[in-house]
């Protein structure tokens, strides 16, 4: 499927990732929007990461006391569009940075790595959300197992993500220097 990718028409291929980024940014507005609407008391990042059941019933005790758990509920939900978009992007965005470096060299192959660990990256949030639905049907009494299960998977995911943005970054810079070098021979 990747490869197939980077046989779309390069404008085809550009307007994708374009659509892409702004279907995710988008959905992202929204998530965020509903994310402080419900009053969880810290930001996204120190909230998944809690590796605490304590600590993230306290978190849920704040919305409930505040009467916005349903909210939190549906932002878990809108989540998902975010993560299918985030997926969408990655493989667009990886493949696409791919193609500057031509078919087998290092720029292409730091692209389909930034595609693959985003969509890594992409599928551990899923599971991190399926986790904290677990934790939602009974929020008072959370499991210490399921909230360190729940943050490692946020954590997987944070540091997928941030190695996918590194090899997009690598994929760029690599493939603009092969390019410039006459390392890419276009068959």
């Amino acid at each position: 499927m990747l490869t197939r990718l980077t046989q779309l028409p390069v404008l085809v291929h550009g307007a994708g990732v374009l659509v892409a980024f702004g279907a995710l940014r988008g959905i992202q507005r929204v998530l965020d929007a509903s994310y402080a609407a419900s009053l969880h008391p810290v930001d996204y990042a120190t909230g998944q990461l809690a590796f605490d059941a304590a600590t993230i019933e306290g978190y849920y005790a704040v919305m409930i006391e505040a009467g916005t758990l349903d909210i939190y509920w549906r932002t878990q939900m809108i989540d998902f569009g975010f993560i299918a978009s985030m997926m969408v992007l990655s493989l667009l965005l990886g493949t696409f940075l791919a193609r500057l470096g031509g078919a087998g060299s290092w720029g292409w192959r730091l692209g389909m790595g930034a595609a693959g660990l985003g969509v890594a990256g992409a599928s551990m949030d899923v599971i991190e959300n399926l986790l904290s639905f677990v934790m939602l049907a009974n929020p008072q009494d959370i499991p210490q197992a399921l909230a360190f299960a729940y943050s490692s998977f946020a954590a997987a995911k944070f540091g997928l993500l941030t190695l996918a943005m590194l090899a997009a970054l690598g994929s760029l810079l690599v493939g603009a220097l092969e390019r410039v070098a006459g390392a890419y021979r276009p068959r």
